[in-house]
């Protein structure tokens, strides 16, 4: 027997296949989009789903951004970065539309806060403060900066922390990726209020020698490393002293030494016996 063929019934059954397929949501992967470069580019992957969550074959698409001086977006769903702020790429099939949220973070200068520094004694130390910034001046969350100072011997760097180690100028670089920042460092002692002899003999035989110590002192008592000192002895004939503060007795006699620093100075007596 033959079976006629019947219009009415294939296009009901394509009508069937049809409301089978309706679109009723768009996915778009990935859910948020993040580029930290201008130029990047992320490719969004879309699909229609039906609601049984099924795909829909041969849907079509079409992208637009909310603001294209942060990130364009072209037919095919290529996301491209611009600028640094927010926007939101919008994807429509039909009457249904999806969003995903675009953040772009560019990278574009680091700040420190509070340079240049001063460093007043040796020893002091200094927090430094550093944030980096994107091109739309927010501050960029998470970012590593690595600290470098140009010579260790007058501030040492640890993590963030300045150490002052000498007196004297450097500099100090902070990076984070591509970028980085340079900024002074000065070192100084405090002002000096007094010098003393710490030790010195009272007396010394002809040929004997002894180390001078001197210690400096600032307003509030406390001792000041890093302060030179010149010496000097009223009679070389009876008793030298040599740059470091050594005395060496020559002949019996008495001799007042001289010790000078930071525009302060300090004598002491000694006698030399035979």
């Amino acid at each position: 027997m033959k079976r006629l063929f019947n219009p009415l019934v294939a296009a009901s059954i394509v009508l069937l296949a049809s409301a089978c397929q309706k679109l009723e949501r768009i996915e778009v992967s990935p859910e948020k989009v993040a580029l930290s470069e201008a130029g990047q580019v992320s490719a969004l992957s879309v699909r229609g789903v039906t609601a049984d969550g099924e795909p829909v074959e041969k849907a079509e698409f079409t992208f637009a951004s909310s603001d294209d001086k942060v990130a364009t977006v072209d037919a095919a769903g290529k996301v491209t970065a611009v600028k640094s702020g927010a926007a939101a790429i919008t994807v429509t099939s039909g009457e249904k539309s999806a969003q995903t949220p675009v953040e772009v973070v560019i990278p574009s200068a680091i700040t420190v806060k509070g340079a240049p520094f001063t460093l007043t004694g040796l020893g002091s130390e200094a927090v430094v403060e550093s944030e980096v910034q994107d091109d739309a001046g927010r501050p960029v969350k998470d970012s590593k900066l690595e600290y470098a100072s140009a010579d260790a011997n007058v501030v040492a760097v640890e993590g963030n922390k300045l150490v002052a180690k000498a007196v004297g100028a450097t500099r100090v670089t902070v990076k984070s990726g591509k970028l980085e920042q340079a900024f002074d460092v000065t070192v100084k002692l405090p002002e000096v209020d007094t010098v003393a002899f710490e030790t010195v003999p009272a007396t010394l035989k002809v040929g004997e020698s002894a180390a001078l110590a001197v210690v400096a002192k600032g307003t509030d008592g406390a001792a000041i490393q890093g302060v030179s000192f010149t010496f000097s002895s009223s009679n070389e004939k009876l008793a030298t002293v040599d740059a470091t503060g050594k005395v060496t007795a020559v002949k019996p006699g008495a001799v007042t030494i001289k010790a000078e620093g930071s525009g302060k100075a300090t004598e002491a007596k000694l006698t030399i016996k035979k």
